[in-house]
């Protein structure tokens, strides 16, 4: 691993690392803009956000202040972190609890939640400049507002179609082969 990418590691590991909990610091306290601004780049550019409402200051204010609003006792753990130049890799859990604003159109429900999350953060000159993420949001939904059905795809699917189809090709595979005409 270069220097560059250890360094923007490092970082994201000071910045994501620590227990989110400890991130309860108010969008409008100067201490959230002079984190932001040590921390990320004045065009910094979050891909998880609304377009419109994706960039620079404007974008961390909101997303500070919804989750403070959302979540009581926020952590996300990292089980693998890597590195590759101008980009960081953060793979781990979130887990907090549903104590605020609506989630989902859920009204807040007082249960714990959990949801596997990978991160992705761009850096220029050792800030944060672009985020991704990749969240399993049903799985979230799913802990706010249990539901009697199988998650993922196959709740969109008829299994049983696909077994009554295989036990067909089953049965054709077995018949004996019809004998050829004119022999």
């Amino acid at each position: 691993m270069d220097d560059v990418a250890a360094r923007n590691k490092e970082i994201a590991l000071e910045v994501w690392g620590n227990d989110l909990d400890s991130h309860k610091t108010s969008p409008d306290d100067p201490s959230f803009r002079e984190h932001f601004d040590r921390y990320y780049t004045e065009d910094y550019w979050n891909h998880a956000s609304q377009p419109g409402k994706d960039r620079g200051f404007q974008n961390a204010y909101y997303v500070r202040k919804a989750f403070l609003e959302l979540f009581t006792d926020p952590n996300f753990v990292i089980d693998k972190v890597a590195a590759d130049g101008d980009l960081v890799f953060l793979e781990g859990v979130f887990t907090a609890k549903h104590t605020g604003l609506t989630l989902y159109g859920v009204p807040a429900t007082g249960v714990e939640v959990s949801q596997p999350q990978v991160h992705i953060l761009r850096f220029r000159d050792f800030k944060i400049s672009e985020h991704f993420v990749v969240r399993d949001d049903y799985e979230m939904y799913r802990q706010v507002v249990p539901l009697d059905q199988d998650g993922g795809i196959l709740r969109f699917v008829d299994t049983d179609k696909y077994d009554a189809e295989r036990d067909d090709a089953a049965e054709r595979a077995d018949a004996p082969e019809p004998a050829e005409a004119g022999r």
